[in-house]
């Protein structure tokens, strides 16, 4: 059963990569708070959350979208600003260590060798110095904020394709970069 949680930020301090250790959940951002929600125990999240700097509250519900919504795909993490209304989801998983250091080892051309950004970047993930998460964002507003958003955030609305909102790839971002946490806490 998933839990639940009201995040309030009170001194961030790595977000990232307590959330890459939780494993999966999903973010959900409203107008006023931000929202997670995790199939871990309560102790768990509380604990690693708090090393984060963020203080967390049980909730029972989160909060969803209106009928007049409609969902568009994000294709970055920046914030949609204060004045829009709308319901932002990032769904995150932490992507194994396997996975990402075949990913970062695999030469693009075969008589060349891999970059050396992707070798130190490998390194750091073998050292447990960095984690890689995988996210999927989706934004849900009126068609007028959508306009407004999209002259900030790269968004592509779904009119047809509703299977488009969950079939869609991961993207990978590292946890160093804190990429998610100025996006929850923006």
């Amino acid at each position: 059963m998933a839990t639940t949680l009201r995040l309030e930020a009170v001194q961030r301090a790595a977000f990232d990569c307590r959330l890459a250790r939780l494993g999966a959940g999903r973010l959900t951002r409203s107008a006023h708070d931000t929202y997670l929600e995790i199939d871990r125990g309560l102790d768990e999240v509380t604990h690693e959350l708090a090393l984060a700097g963020v203080r967390v509250t049980r909730c029972l519900a989160l909060p969803g979208p209106a009928v007049a919504f409609r969902p568009a795909i994000a294709f970055d993490l920046t914030p949609l600003g204060n004045g829009l209304q709308g319901i932002d989801v990032v769904e995150v998983r932490a992507v194994p260590l396997s996975e990402a250091s075949a990913a970062l080892m695999r030469r693009r051309v075969p008589w060349l060798p891999g970059s050396r950004q992707s070798r130190e970047a490998c390194r750091r993930l073998l050292r447990d110095d960095d984690a890689v998460l995988g996210w999927r964002r989706i934004v849900w507003c009126s068609v007028g904020s959508l306009r407004m958003a999209r002259a900030r955030v790269r968004l592509r609305p779904i009119v047809f394709d509703r299977d488009a909102l969950g079939g869609r790839a991961l993207q990978w971002t590292y946890a160093s970069d804190g990429a998610i946490e100025r996006w929850a806490f923006a």
